[in-house]
């Protein structure tokens, strides 16, 4: 019976096999945190273009009697047509929180919104607040740039 016993726990095989399942949950775990990621910085990126377009949108909003006045050599904002129309952009995108701060030579746009995960899940984490900020000023005449 000795031999038996021996030769039981001399036996080696099927070690492959744990380690194989070992390393599986490991790649598993760095492709859902790459995957993760990646959703990430797409809806980090689309969160930038949305605060670009709504500050671009208010830096149109050129203040008409200021520029008629000079003859066009000074430009300004509409304060309140500025913060209307950078508003009135963001209104669309739904879960958006966002902040406009308007002077009188720039807009400036701040949002932020929580983006939803797909594997960070499985660790508790469902959602990370991604947030973008964008500033634009009016331009006129053809500018060419340095």
């Amino acid at each position: 019976m000795r031999p038996a016993l021996r030769r039981v726990a001399c036996d080696e095989s099927g070690q492959a096999m744990v380690l194989v399942a070992i390393f599986m949950l490991g790649l598993m775990a760095v492709a859902g945190l790459v995957a993760d990621g990646g959703m990430l910085l797409v809806q980090r990126r689309d969160l930038q273009h949305t605060a670009d377009a709504a500050a671009a949108a208010g830096a149109m909003q050129l203040d008409q009697a200021t520029y008629r006045a000079t003859g066009g050599s000074v430009i300004a904002l509409d304060a309140s047509a500025a913060s209307g129309a950078a508003i009135a952009y963001l209104i669309g995108e739904d879960g958006t929180d966002y902040a406009v701060r308007v002077d009188g030579t720039r807009v400036e746009v701040e949002v932020s919104r929580d983006a939803s995960t797909a594997f960070l899940r499985v660790l508790g984490i469902a959602q990370v607040e991604i947030s973008a900020r964008s500033v634009a000023e009016p331009r006129f005449g053809i500018w060419g740039g340095p």
